[in-house]
């Protein structure tokens, strides 16, 4: 097979992933939240031998924006696995029938596996995710353990085997075809966004959201009389702690004595 043939398949399959995931989300969103969902999918080649594992990682926050209404998520998973795999897989064989005649002899297991993460709560963790998976090359220098001109070791971690870190060797044509596979064909963008999340409308959409989320916070019924709201501002020196009301401390200085009072 040529080059220019194989990238030309590569992106029919890629573009058949991206439209098949996203097309399944819409699904179960339609028929539970009426609304529109947002999704950041990142497109990964490679497993950690350097295999061809084609997969997405896909980032849906917990809501759905209907006109300018918004509408949060409150369970920890966004839909049932099974019925997510089920819904895939037919979206997915459908999307590659519509390609060309070269994908008629790729094997379709009867069950596919979908996996749904809990939900990221805290930023920090959010952005840590998403580092890993939109920064992170197919292969880092610290993971290369020696090279010559026969052969390539590096280390990589079994799944297969309780997630225990090993070494592999492979020749330098084997290691440069494993390699070389994950290189994307020429303008593809394996950073998408969907929905409200879209290039074309996030700006707008996300104001609208915001605007949502402000209001109904305004609208929470404030604290009792019994209940004081205590005074509270970042700490200056740390830049991360946060410091709260106590009490004042006076100073008499006829009694030389110090009283604190609240």
């Amino acid at each position: 097979m040529r080059i220019g043939d194989q990238s030309h398949e590569n992106t029919q399959l890629y573009q058949c992933l991206f439209k098949a995931v996203w097309q399944t989300l819409c699904k179960f969103a339609k028929r539970k939240m009426h609304g529109q969902l947002g999704m950041t999918s990142v497109l990964h080649t490679w497993g950690q031998n350097l295999s061809q594992h084609i997969h997405l990682h896909c980032l849906i926050p917990a809501g759905a924006l209907e006109k300018t209404h918004w509408h949060e998520i409150e369970k920890d998973y966004l839909y049932p696995v099974k019925a997510l795999s089920t819904v895939f897989r037919g979206k997915m064989l459908a999307a590659l029938n519509e390609c060309d005649s070269s994908f008629a002899k790729i094997n379709t297991p009867t069950k596919w596996c979908v996996y749904s993460k809990a939900c990221l709560t805290y930023s920090e963790k959010l952005v840590s995710y998403l580092a890993r998976y939109t920064r992170k090359g197919v292969m880092s220098e610290s993971r290369l353990v020696s090279v010559n001109e026969q052969s390539v070791s590096f280390k990589y971690r079994d799944y297969a085997d309780n997630n225990r870190d090993k070494v592999m060797t492979l020749s330098c044509d084997e290691f440069l075809r494993r390699y070389l596979q994950h290189v994307l064909p020429k303008g593809f963008m394996r950073i998408r966004h969907y929905g409200f999340l879209a290039n074309a409308c996030r700006k707008r959409k996300l104001a609208l959201i915001r605007a949502h989320v402000s209001t109904a916070c305004k609208a929470v019924k404030p604290k009792t009389e019994q209940e004081p709201l205590i005074p509270y501002w970042p700490c200056q020196s740390c830049k991360v702690g946060i410091l709260r009301f106590i009490g004042v401390i006076t100073s008499d200085i006829s009694t030389n004595e110090i009283v604190r009072t609240s």
